[in-house]
């Protein structure tokens, strides 16, 4: 009867699609692709619907089809058990319908699509019966009628007036399914007797009726003959014998039997009379007997009550009559009422009323009230003509013959199809045939027909001319008092949304290609990048730890700097690809955002004295000294306001204002702003300051360097952050920018903990010397790490192959392993998968082993922790981070 359950299980299919899930994360493909694949979306028959993607907090990120506003009662209904549960919803009430199937990723709701049908009528498919169908909730309200002019959508169903009609109910979902019809409706298939009944009845009544009289006058005669020769025989009443005497008692006891009879037969046709009567008297239809004259001889109650609430009267009767009296067999006339009732449509037939001669002595006129007949038939006529001019082909097929023969087809399925009425009809199993149908998809609609369920499947056909056409086809059985009589099956034509959705699944599969030959170049460049860039740095941290003089201590200094400057370029370039692929995944651990704060301002106070600036700080921190968040991200957006306002400030001051604002019991928000007396940005400029590679105009890049990808990065990490960053300025008078970052209150013992008590206890970078094996093919790099590790004794290896046998062969144990994880033969990854594995020897299963590696994409860290290593270190690193490393691998060990 209703689709509800595979439109929700389709909107789940769908809700599970790669496009549209990293339509939420990717904001480029939700641009570009999102808007075409969603208006190819179809999920319900009805015409006027809403279909919408939400984000994870509600948003709506893109709607379609948006006719009619979804019922304030409905639109947060569902969020609760879609977005925080990630379980599917659907509602049904007065208001509509809904449904509503959260978007998963990693088994979390990251997002919602939501169907919301203002009307419950359109969701119907309409039956071929003459009964009264409602859908009612547990209140009593009509949700769906098959008879909306007779029992209103949304008014209250008042079950108790109609007590007298034939009703089946059946409870789905929570609401009641009630199929009900007058009991003259219900037995409206025999109706066609009474008529017949009618006029057997009437002649019934007519020849008793000449019985009775010709009996009475019998009667009469007899009684009257008896007292005249009774009276004749006292007048001339002589002296009797006594055989005279005998034979007149005699006399006496024959009258008096035949005079019993008579009475009998009297009272018998008298009782008959009655019920002839009554039973006239019970048929609805109107009985009139007139005679030749055309006065009325007798009629029935029928007509006694329609001449009282009708403009029907006895000259009319007679206008029936005379009218009919030629070669007219039957004649329909309306007749108004005298109340605020619908006018009647009477059906009259005439029959001629016979003696005992079978001569006509008058005339019986039946009348059938066919007002209802009449609608039935209109309704049934423009059904038929809105089958025939219906843009949808439609087949209806004998459910009860072999192969299920078509017995009916519309035009348009000739139009689509290209197969004329004669080729279609009594035709077996068409689709299978004529039709050419996919046999995967055509068996399950063939077993549908065989097992008298519904179905809805959507399959590739061929034309008559042979040409391709996608259909969706919805087959629904008819049922007649319980017995399958027929299929009705729709076919949509969906050539258009399939080609579509084909072009939707290429592009899918071409944007994946692109992403992941994008991640694959950006890991690669990652990689060629960093491991000169180390060398570099690596190089000149050993320079700058020789005998130096002032002039090459400066050179080392520029040189340094440009390292940073490059680094930092280089780091830009990777966050924005991790954000843009949605792969940046942000920490939730509890820091000490004074200490943080006190951080940036002591480092940045340093380059603002340089310049002759004045740097301030002003915080609002009620006192509160832990949160948890992300510290590593809320230190690259303030740094980077900062290092902005630092570069375009020639002279004056920097504020950096945070002040912490509690939303809720659990929850504050950070805010504040970083303000200066700079250069200021024009306000034409102010909305594209934001975009990516985008500064104010060129001479900024020339004049000032940069890439152009700080601002937006700092603006989408603030909003990963559930903040935002906006900003207001004007040319010449300096800007500011202003940035909200939500933050928790944290676990009761990191709340209680103090500055010193937050900080790693982790050893110092001094430790006894250890025995160092480092598995690296780039020579550089060894020397950098060979130098770096000074104090410790070292041994190199340019490959997997090398280290495993240098581990193998030697007699020395080592006690931390530093492993390069891109190297020819065998990388770092393989080569640790086997030291775990024992292939090295059992003493170097659980030896520390430290990634060193180019790469800094997301993905890169697990996947050096699956094999098997201890730490990760992403070049170019210094010389005190990879003592550090060193350092925390030898305590863990030693713990």
């Amino acid at each position: 009867m209703i689709t509800l359950d595979n439109t929700q299980q389709l909107m789940e299919g769908i809700a599970a699609n790669d496009l549209l899930i990293n339509s939420l994360i990717d904001i480029q493909q939700r641009k570009n692709y999102l808007p075409v694949f969603f208006g190819s979306l179809r999920f319900t028959r009805a015409k006027v619907y809403s279909l919408g993607l939400f984000e994870f907090d509600g948003t709506l990120l893109i709607e379609t089809h948006s006719n009619q506003p979804m019922s304030a009662s409905m639109a947060n209904s569902w969020q609760e058990t879609v977005l925080q549960q990630s379980n599917s919803y659907r509602q049904i009430t007065e208001d509509g319908v809904l449904i509503a199937v959260p978007v998963l990723i990693a088994g979390a709701a990251e997002g919602a699509l939501a169907l919301y049908i203002p009307s419950f009528q359109e969701l119907i498919y309409e039956r071929d019966t003459t009964a009264y169908q409602l859908i009612v909730d547990s209140q009593g309200k009509i949700l769906f009628s098959s008879h909306p002019d007779f029992f209103k959508v949304n008014t209250h169903f008042d079950q108790q007036k109609y007590e007298y009609w034939t009703s089946q109910e059946t409870e789905w979902q929570g609401l009641t399914l009630i199929s009900q019809a007058p009991a003259l409706d219900a037995y409206s298939n025999v109706l066609w007797l009474i008529p017949a009944i009618l006029i057997t009845l009437s002649m019934a009544i007519v020849i008793s009726y000449y019985a009775t009289n010709r009996a009475a006058r019998l009667s009469a005669s007899t009684l009257r003959g008896l007292h005249d020769d009774i009276q004749q025989s006292a007048t001339r009443r002589q002296p009797q014998s006594a055989e005279d005497r005998i034979e007149e008692a005699q006399e006496l006891a024959e009258i008096r039997e035949a005079f019993n009879a008579l009475v009998n037969n009297i009272s018998s046709i008298t009782l008959s009379n009655r019920q002839f009567s009554n039973a006239i008297d019970s048929l609805e239809e109107i009985l009139v007997v007139l005679d030749s004259d055309s006065n009325k001889i007798l009629a029935n109650r029928a007509f006694n009550q329609y001449i009282l609430y009708y403009d029907l009267n006895e000259s009319q009767i007679v206008s029936v009559k005379n009218r009919l009296s030629g070669n007219t067999k039957s004649l329909q006339r309306t007749y108004a009422s005298l109340s605020e009732k619908a006018p009647v449509i009477i059906n009259w037939t005439a029959l001629p009323l016979l003696d005992d001669n079978r001569m006509q002595v008058g005339t019986i006129l039946v009348g059938n009230d066919v007002s209802k007949q009449r609608v039935l038939e209109k309704r049934i006529n423009v059904i038929n003509h809105a089958i025939k001019a219906a843009t949808v082909p439609i087949l209806i097929a004998d459910a009860k013959k072999k192969g299920f023969p078509v017995i009916y087809a519309n035009p348009h399925f000739s139009r689509v199809t290209g197969f004329k009425e004669d080729e279609t009809l009594h035709h077996t199993f068409l689709l299978m045939r004529e039709l050419e149908a996919v046999p995967e998809k055509a068996d399950k609609i063939k077993t549908a027909l065989q097992q008298g369920t519904a179905c809805d499947e959507t399959l590739l056909c061929y034309r008559k001319n042979k040409t391709p056409l996608y259909i969706q086809v919805i087959l629904t059985p008819v049922f007649n008092e319980g017995e399958l009589e027929h299929f009705v099956a729709f076919f949509q034509d969906v050539t258009e949304r399939e080609q579509g959705q084909q072009f939707l699944e290429e592009a899918r599969l071409r944007a994946e290609e692109s992403a992941r030959l994008k991640s694959s170049f950006l890991a690669s460049m990652s990689h060629e990048v960093r491991t000169p860039l180390h060398g570099v740095s690596g190089a000149l941290q050993l320079v700058s730890k020789t005998a130096l003089d002032k002039t090459q201590q400066h050179y080392v200094g520029l040189a340094d700097e440009s390292i940073r400057n490059l680094q930092h370029i280089v780091d830009d370039i990777l966050d924005f690809s991790k954000i843009e692929a949605g792969q940046l995944k942000l920490e939730n651990v509890p820091y000490n955002l004074p200490l943080l704060l006190e951080t940036l301002y002591e480092q940045f106070s340093i380059s603002s004295d340089e310049k002759g600036l004045q740097l301030n700080l002003d915080t609002e921190l009620a006192e509160h000294v832990m949160v948890q968040g992300d510290p590593v991200r809320l230190r690259q957006v303030l740094s980077n306001l900062l290092s902005n306002a630092v570069k375009f400030t020639q002279n004056g001051s920097i504020l950096l204002s945070v002040s912490l604002v509690e939303t809720s019991s659990e929850q504050w928000q950070l805010q504040g702003f970083v303000q200066d007396s700079g250069i200021g940005i024009d306000e034409g400029n102010l909305d594209s300051i934001f975009e990516v590679f985008q500064q104010e105009d060129t001479s900024t890049t020339r004049k000032f360097g940069g890439t152009g990808l700080g601002l937006s990065i700092s603006r989408q990490l603030c909003r990963l952050m559930q903040g935002d960053l906006t900003v207001q300025s004007r040319k010449d008078e300096g800007s500011k920018f202003l940035f909200t970052v939500a933050v928790s209150r944290p676990a009761y013992e990191a709340y209680i903990a103090s500055p010193d008590t937050t900080k790693h206890s982790e050893p110092e970078a001094t430790l006894q010397p250890s025995r160092i094996l480092i598995v690296e093919d780039n020579e550089i790099n060894q020397l950098i790490a060979r130098e770096h590790l000074s104090e410790h004794k070292t041994l190199t290896a340019k490959n997997g192959v090398e280290a495993l046998e240098a581990l193998k062969r030697l007699k020395v144990q080592f006690d931390v392993i530093l492993m390069d994880c891109h190297m020819p033969k065998m990388d770092g990854f393989e080569t640790t998968r086997r030291i775990r594995a024992g292939e090295a020897g059992e003493r170097y299963t659980e030896v520390p082993i430290i990634a060193l590696t180019a790469n800094a994409m997301k993905g890169d860290r697990e996947r050096c922790e699956a094999a098997g290593m201890d730490d990760y270190i992403s070049k170019p690193f210094t010389a005190k981070r990879l003592l550090k490393a060193v350092s925390n691998a030898r305590y863990k060990k030693g713990q």
